[in-house]
């Protein structure tokens, strides 16, 4: 798994994002395949909109295979998508959950030994 990027956004990025990730979503309502939405958000910053379509694969497939049972092939069918990339991005998913769980341990238990010790 390639290393991953944590972004800290700031409150005029996160309006962007959020506001992004609302037409996204409301674009897939709506019927689009998953490519023609991320394409109808216009985000100047491109490192930015790179970070908001990964981050609303995620949402996608968190929503459509751990809420409501898909499979990841079947995710990869309704967004139009390739399944090779629904499962690298269900991987980073994943990853990011790690990571943010071991953080949040650390950070919680600070004097307590924490992986292979």
């Amino acid at each position: 798994m390639e290393d991953l990027h944590y972004k800290e956004y700031t409150e005029e990025e996160s309006q962007i994002y959020n506001k992004a990730m609302d037409e996204i979503i409301a674009a897939l309502e709506g019927g689009m395949d998953f490519h023609a939405a991320c394409d109808t958000v216009s985000v100047d910053d491109t490192e930015l909109k790179k970070f908001i379509v990964d981050d609303a694969l995620k949402v996608i497939i968190a929503h459509l295979h751990y809420k409501n049972g898909l499979s990841l092939e079947d995710v990869a069918a309704t967004l139009k998508v390739s399944t090779e990339l629904v499962h690298k991005a269900n991987g980073e998913m994943i990853e990011d959950i790690s990571h943010t769980a071991s953080e949040v341990f650390k950070t919680t238990n600070p004097n307590t030994p924490f992986g292979n010790a």
